[in-house]
């Protein structure tokens, strides 16, 4: 399939540029079958603990076809940088979730969270990576909401960083964006994102310092 070898090109690309680096790794971890890809969305759904202001629905996840191809090569990746004292740190710009990770709902906003005494949800926000900012606490998401435009089989990837106001959400009330400048996708599909992001980390020599330039560049 043309996603399956998208993402193998680009795995490959990340691996071959860290073997040149010094101090830094590339992890994956092992692949999943198609069941328990399938099963997924549902996990979610299970191991979320909290009350949402409006119900996560696991059927309108449908596990993007980019992806499910990356799943089946490994169920996560991340570069990690070695410390002086030999120990090894995740660098966040490149920090895509394992299967545990992902089932924590990170972008959810749970029933306590107000903005400007309204209420918001992000029930639609299916958070898989972190985009690394170095003071914003920021993830790559795919949107399940159905009025952001989308490619067939696929789902957008919008960027969040929360840190100090939750801009990515809706108002519970009305179903209004509660800032619509946030939601402009990113990427339409999961390897236009990983063929993205590996271009721009792999582009120079490594730079620990170098997070907030990598997930501007996709807009």
């Amino acid at each position: 399939m043309i996603e399956s070898t998208a993402v193998s090109d680009s795995l490959a690309k990340l691996q071959e540029w860290c073997a040149r680096q010094k101090g830094i790794r590339l992890v994956l971890g092992p692949p999943l079958g198609d069941s328990r890809i399938d099963a997924l969305p549902y996990e979610i759904d299970e191991r979320y603990p909290w009350e949402l202001p409006l119900p996560y629905r696991p059927d309108d996840f449908a596990v993007p076809a980019g992806y499910r191809a990356f799943l089946r090569i490994c169920s996560y990746a991340r570069i990690e940088e070695q410390e002086e004292d030999g120990s090894w740190s995740v660098y966040e710009p490149v920090n895509i979730f394992s299967p545990d990770e992902l089932c924590k709902g990170h972008s959810f906003t749970d029933a306590g969270t107000t903005l400007r005494d309204r209420e918001i949800q992000t029930s639609f926000l299916i958070a898989f990576a972190t985009a690394g900012y170095d003071l914003e606490a920021s993830r790559w998401s795919f949107c399940t909401d159905g009025d952001v435009a989308r490619q067939e089989g696929e789902l957008p990837i919008l960027l969040e960083y929360n840190d100090y106001e939750c801009d990515l959400a809706k108002y519970v009330d009305t179903g209004e964006w509660v800032n619509s400048t946030t939601n402009t996708p990113a990427a339409l599909s999961f390897t236009q994102w990983l063929d993205a992001l590996v271009t721009e980390v792999t582009s120079r020599p490594f730079d620990p310092e170098r997070k907030d330039a990598i997930p501007n560049t996709f807009f």
